[in-house]
């Protein structure tokens, strides 16, 4: 019969010698992100300002620097006294670097009615998780440097990229 200070013993052990297992295993990782980092489908959440409009938008990037999107921006409607609010849809097409440290650039052409506007966005990756040694990009935080082509008013934008499983 095992005493509980045996159970105790033991428990401890165990502990000690998956911890040491896990810390092994986490320092085979690669501990730089690249642009492999960042391949997937990504769901994104864009602010206007203080909340004035919303982006609601999916996009990919193949993990050689190149991305596409599509989105919607629920906005309000130019000129209205009664709250009324638009739609507007639109594409995304660039590519996008990324530095050791999970900060990047996007370079990207928006296109809204078939009118194309150069962009470009700074971001960090602030959530990753490792799959087979190499560091996956699973929450992106980015803002856009000029104001908005979309919503008027010298409003920026502000989005969360959110990886798609």
């Amino acid at each position: 019969m095992l005493t509980r200070r045996t159970v105790c013993l033991a428990t401890v052990l165990t502990f000690m010698l998956v911890t040491d297992v896990v810390s092994a295993k986490a320092q085979e990782w690669h501990t730089c992100f690249t642009l492999a980092s960042l391949k997937g489908s990504y769901s994104i959440v864009g602010t206007y300002g203080a909340n004035i409009a919303i982006a609601l938008a999916k996009r990919s990037v193949d993990g050689a620097g190149n991305l596409t999107g599509t989105f919607v921006v629920n906005e309000p409607t130019a000129g209205s006294t009664t709250g009324a609010r638009t739609l507007v849809t639109g594409t995304n097409a660039g590519t996008i670097t990324v530095n050791c440290d999970g900060t990047g650039v996007i370079t990207r052409v928006l296109t809204v009615a078939g009118v194309q506007t150069q962009q470009f966005d700074d971001f960090v990756i602030t959530e990753a998780t490792i799959k087979d040694g190499e560091l996956i990009a699973t929450t992106i935080v980015d803002a856009q440097r000029t104001s908005s082509t979309i919503v008027s008013g010298g409003v920026f934008l502000r989005r969360t990229w959110t990886r798609v499983p």
